[in-house]
């Protein structure tokens, strides 16, 4: 290792030296902020309004100058072209990405795209690429082509060489995005990466040791955890010396800290799905956790199975009362009347009322709060939690506090042994940590000023390629869900005689087999996708515009596949996409029907919704639920287009409520921590 040099030679990485393979992790310490209050945090959200914007019309003129120099470069030869590819690299090396160096560098990643992809960037594209490189979040509608976009920032950074993370939302994106990419990067001299689950430790070093690397939100992050456990607490600078200078002396190769770690620091990052990853997994906790399968542990197991079966014996009203807004049970005088005089048929471990409450109150709330099919599934008798923003499958993760083995007790299932943490972090808190941090996706507005609270992340829209046509129908209102399931399967079953296409939009697992089973009934083929596996929901998704398909798709299931019509669906007006239900947040509402009308083409969205909607039951006003149950015409519309109006306001305030929460207790942990290690 040269001293002078600053750079460490690190084995296994294709035999090449990587510069700050180590020491940018070390360069510059995580900056601890205390959370905002009172005026402060009126400021922030001020501050994220005024500076949410659309993009400028400087970033189109600016655009089409580089369109133009990209067409220019279209007539030189190849070997012409390798030549300028050198030149702007060493500008942007040398004097940065300022002005023309930034200008002429995506003039050059255009004309490479066209070149291996067969794509010409339009204006639009290029503008979204320009808001990237300010360190912003593009929205850019559906279909409008993000995926290429994000070359042009990711070729400057590949450029820099202090690695780029390009963030997907699973393992089969960031494969297709990398395997996409991949030539145009190459034509640039740039190195690409892939993580994919399963890898090798090695493999996963290399794959980080690239200029570009593309992996899903949950690789990174638990690779991150997975160094921080065989890393020093405080790395120092010197530490790293030592363990550099001492490499040959070492008697078991392999077991230095720097040589274990797979990830070479946090340096940049473009976020892909930016709403989904920064903000509806923002409070979500990753967690590498040991399991202890002692005799303690065996004990717990009888005590959840006992309190399933005790669970049984309580009714509702009279021994506990659910308050499904605020997710809670709570014992009557009554049920705790009950379960003190059930006390001689228990062990003496539920001697103790505090003990036997909370046990009984767990098991309680495992058979009302969690909805088989809705919150988790069974499969191959283990329980599986679903997230509820995405409808992905969590495989491997647990609800903490007992719930978890609460609900496989009820599910007399095998119950998994409770697991102490080892590390852990939120993706909101890993994802502060980058240097450089921009992101892209198709609904961010409703979120601006979350993604500037936390994130210092400018919202620009970036306006569409072609005017937008899709055609929006009136909210269908139904008293009941069975009623509107009826009426969204007839309206499938008249579409599917028309030829039409046809994506339906389901909330929950359930909600998706039992449509699904109704159209069977009613002779109507259809694929159901309930997001288990990625690569095939991508295919089936993106065959979901041809004449005559019908899929029926938990709420994201294919989110970064785009839908494309054929000639047959287009001349019959385009995709129809039909939503059975309102969700949590409107954003989400609109990803789902941006699913039709991609880069001009025609589509249609309709919206089917109840009263027994779990939107309603948990966030509706009981005086607007009446007053749309007894009215009709006119007013019962408006009636519904308000509570449903606030019941996502309120959803979603909530929401927001939780993050700033999480946010806090984050924030205050770390500075202890911190002030705890000086």
């Amino acid at each position: 290792m040269s001293l002078l040099s600053g750079s460490i030679s690190v084995r296994g990485a294709d035999d090449q030296r990587v510069d700050d393979r180590l020491w940018a992790s070390l360069a510059r310490p995580f900056v601890r902020t205390t959370p905002t209050r009172g005026a402060d945090a009126i400021a922030e959200r001020l501050a994220a309004r005024a500076l949410r914007r659309r993009a400028p019309a400087r970033d189109r003129r600016e655009a089409e100058r580089i369109a133009g120099r990209a067409a220019a470069h279209s007539k030189l030869s190849e070997a012409a072209f390798d030549a300028v590819v050198d030149e702007c690299r060493a500008s942007v090396l040398c004097v940065g990405t300022t002005g023309e160096s930034l200008g002429e560098a995506y003039a050059v990643a255009c004309e490479a795209i066209r070149r291996h992809v067969g794509l010409t960037l339009h204006v639009e594209q290029i503008m979204g690429a320009l808001a990237m490189s300010r360190g912003c979040c593009a929205e850019m509608a559906t279909g409008e082509g993000k995926t290429i976009t994000a070359v042009l920032p990711a070729a400057i950074e590949g450029w820099i060489g202090r690695g780029l993370h390009v963030i997907t939302v699973n393992d089969y994106l960031a494969d297709r995005d990398a395997r996409i990419t991949g030539p145009v990067f190459r034509r640039l001299g740039i190195t690409v990466g892939v993580l994919q689950d399963g890898m090798p430790q090695l493999e996963r070093k290399q794959a980080y040791a690239r200029c570009v690397t593309y992996a899903a939100d949950k690789q990174v992050i638990f690779d991150f955890l997975r160094d921080r456990l065989v890393s020093p607490l405080n790395p120092r600078l010197a530490s790293l010396l030592l363990d550099e200078l001492t490499r040959e002396s070492q008697v078991t190769p392999g077991h230095r800290w720097g040589d274990m770690v797979v990830q070479r620091g946090l340096n940049a990052a473009i976020v892909d799905e930016a709403d989904s990853v920064l903000i509806d997994e923002a409070v979500t906790p990753a967690i590498i956790a040991q399991e202890l399968p002692d005799d303690a542990t065996r004990q717990r197991t009888m005590h959840f199975r006992i309190a399933a079966e005790l669970a049984g014996r309580f009714e509702t009203q009279h021994d506990y009362t659910v308050d499904k807004r605020q997710h809670t049970v709570r014992l009557t005088d009554a049920g705790r009347n009950k379960l003190a005089g059930l006390a001689g048929e228990l062990p003496p471990f539920w001697a103790g009322p505090r003990r036997s409450e909370e046990l009984l109150v767990r098991a309680i709330s495992a058979r009302e709060l969690y909805v088989r099919d809705d919150d988790y599934i069974v499969q191959e008798g283990k329980l599986i939690i679903v997230d509820r923003s995405t409808g992905r499958l969590l495989d491997g993760r647990q609800w903490q506090l007992g719930v978890h083995q609460a609900v496989e007790a009820k599910e007399e299932l095998d119950l998994s042994d409770e697991r102490v943490t080892s590390a852990r972090v939120s993706y909101q808190r890993f994802f502060q940590r980058y240097r450089k941090l921009s992101g892209m996706t198709g609904t961010a507005w409703e979120v601006s000023d979350e993604l500037w609270k936390y994130y210092r992340l400018r919202v620009v829209r970036v306006p569409t390629h072609r005017p937008v046509i899709r055609a929006k129908a009136g909210d269908r209102v139904f008293t009941t869900e069975a009623e509107k399931f009826i009426a969204v399967a007839k309206r499938t079953e008249s579409l599917h005689h028309e030829g039409r296409a046809v994506l339906i939009g389901t909330r929950s697992v359930a909600s998706s087999e039992r449509l699904g089973q109704m159209l069977s009934d009613r002779g109507v083929p259809c694929r159901i996708l309930n997001a288990t596996r990625e690569a095939e929901e991508a295919q089936i998704v993106a065959q979901a515009g041809r004449s005559g398909a019908v899929t029926v798709a938990t709420n994201m299931a294919g989110r970064g596949t785009d839908i494309i019509i054929d000639d047959t669906t287009r001349k019959l007006g385009g995709l129809v996409v039909i939503a059975t239900e309102r969700h949590a947040e409107s954003r989400v509402d609109r990803q789902l029907y941006g699913r039709a009308g991609r880069q001009g083409d025609p589509g249609l969205a309709e919206t089917y919704i109840s009263l027994e909607d779990q939107l309603v039951a948990r966030h509706g006003l009981k005086l607007l639920v009446a007053l749309t149950r007894s009215t009709r015409g006119t007013v019962r519309r408006l009636a519904a287009r308000v509570l449903w109006g606030v019941a996502q306001w309120s959803s979603g305030r909530r929401a927001a409520v939780l993050r700033s929460e999480s946010a806090k207790s984050d924030a205050w942990i770390d500075l202890a921590m911190h002030h705890h290690s000086r």
